[in-house]
């Protein structure tokens, strides 16, 4: 992994915004904001990504640049037993990207009906635009539409991932700063409306009174996490792409605010559009239901119901921008992965990352039927919530334990000159507040699936949860132990001597 590197220190900035940036900020975030009071969301969450989240931040970083590997070789630098975890990581980001693959199909198939709904819309009922994709694009049999969509998606993954680092920083400044700007003009067109003041007042002036709501935290706490794209072995894999005499601190900090600012952004956008739009009373902690119900309602109305030039317009904007986070995110993803494979087993990058697009295609083609949207909820609870909270508090535990051995602080702080991240500190919330956290989080989820739920997650069959639940999360934590496994068979193979005659 140390003969890939960032051409620049931007060029890392905006690949590592751009794996955090993803569907979660741009569609869970404002959900999670509507939910619980908004303000009172952002500052929980705030207070969390400064004690939490960018301590995290930086270890997984710092860690990458040291040792100039991946998850699992950072783990095992730290204890050789711990390898596993991080095989686990990368393993899980890979079922997350495919999920991610599924959705990217999905927004591009909405990308270019959006178009034609805009048009359509004049003549149908608010409930018929809203359940237009599930019925009309993504039907009751396999779609022909979403299914290309889906393959077009693992196209332009592989184009995105074929040419390494200098690949994934050339094409984030695209899908990151792009996005930035047509979410800049949608929230300027949200800001236009009469009750824009209303909707702003409901994002950012916190409640108080839910302060003593347990749940609140829990998910404002969690939602550190998943944004900034933590405990998923992409940070370690970036961070090992480090130029030289990079400030990890420094560029950490970047790249935790500008995640914060573009989840707020987005935040802004949904709130004023739907409060615009008169549909406040719609906002979904759903990001599914947000993007493929909620905003198409949204869109068709946004500029007037008769104006389907410009709502065509804003549509647009919108989809474009969320596949391009979508993409971003995911190849971010299949990164983490494909680096530590090829190295392990001496197979060529491209290849690597050649048979992960074609096996995740073919994975993908279930996200084109109407079985997609349970195997997409499933799955994403168990792989994106989950597992990631079992394999965060391993790797923290193990961050908090060997950072004074391998000097952590002391390569955080490697090339910064004033401000630098105090090592007590670091060691308190990698060794304590972050484990706490997540095991919170893990023990609340297990609670509301067994007690609350009982067992059966969003009502769906016992058979369909341990398909695309307990088995993927089994698949994943069984996947450092088989590659281990293999890793072992390889070197004990005997060489075979080929004696030639004389």
């Amino acid at each position: 992994m140390a003969q890939e590197r960032f051409k620049s220190r931007g060029g890392f900035i905006l690949a590592c915004v751009g794996a955090a940036v993803g569907l979660g900020d741009s569609l869970r975030f404002p959900g999670l904001c509507a939910k619980y009071g908004g303000g009172t969301f952002l500052l929980i969450y705030f207070v969390a990504l400064i004690f939490i989240g960018i301590p995290v931040l930086n270890a997984e970083i710092a860690l990458g640049r040291k040792f100039r590997a991946g998850a699992p070789r950072c783990m095992a630098q730290l204890n050789k037993k711990a390898e596993p975890i991080g095989w686990a990581s990368c393993f899980n980001s890979l079922v997350v990207a495919v999920l991610y693959a599924g959705i990217l199909g999905w927004i591009i198939a909405m990308l270019i009906k959006i178009v034609p709904l805009c048009k359509a819309s004049t003549s149908m009922t608010h409930t018929e635009v809203s359940e237009y994709f599930f019925t009309d694009v993504l039907g009751e049999k396999l779609s022909p539409l979403v299914f290309v969509c889906i393959i077009c998606a693992w196209v332009i993954m592989y184009l995105f991932l074929r040419g390494g680092a200098r690949s994934l920083s050339k094409t984030a400044k695209f899908t990151v700063l792009i996005p930035v700007v047509m979410l800049v003009l949608l929230t300027v067109r949200g800001l236009l409306y009469e009750n824009s003041g209303e909707a702003l007042y409901a994002l950012f002036v916190p409640d108080l009174k839910a302060l003593g709501d347990a749940e609140l935290w829990l998910n404002a706490v969690g939602q550190v996490f998943f944004s900034l794209s933590v405990l998923v072995g992409i940070m370690p894999a970036y961070g090992a792409y480090l130029p030289e005499k990079t400030n990890v601190f420094r560029d950490s900090m970047i790249i935790a605010f500008t995640d914060f600012f573009i989840s707020v952004l987005s935040s802004a956008v949904l709130f004023t559009t739907l409060y615009g739009c008169g549909l406040q009373g719609e906002i979904s902690q759903s990001g599914i239901v947000t993007a493929f119900m909620v905003y198409p309602a949204a869109i068709s109305v946004v500029f007037g119901a008769g104006n389907t030039v410009f709502n065509s317009i804003a549509g647009v904007l919108f989809y474009t921008s969320l596949a391009m986070m979508a993409a971003q995110s995911s190849v971010s993803m299949i990164e983490a992965a494909a680096n530590p494979l090829s190295e392990k087993f001496k197979i060529d990058k491209k290849k690597t990352v050649g048979v992960i697009c074609i096996i995740g295609a073919a994975i993908c083609t279930v996200f084109a039927t109407p079985a997609g949207t349970a195997a997409l909820d499933l799955a994403d609870h168990f792989a994106n919530y989950f597992n990631i909270l079992l394999l965060g508090v391993a790797e923290c535990i193990l961050l908090g334990k060997y950072a004074k051995s391998v000097n952590l602080a002391g390569e955080i702080n490697l090339y910064t000159r004033k401000l630098k991240m105090p090592a007590k500190p670091l060691i308190f919330s990698l060794k304590y507040l972050s484990p706490a956290a997540l095991s919170c989080l893990t023990l609340w989820g297990f609670y509301h699936l067994i007690f609350v739920e009982g067992g059966l997650y969003g009502g769906y069959p016992l058979w369909a949860q341990a398909a695309f639940g307990w088995a993927v999360s089994l698949l994943v934590f069984a996947s450092g132990f088989v590659i281990l496994g293999i890793s072992k068979r390889r070197r004990r193979r005997p060489v075979r001597i080929i004696k030639l005659r004389r």
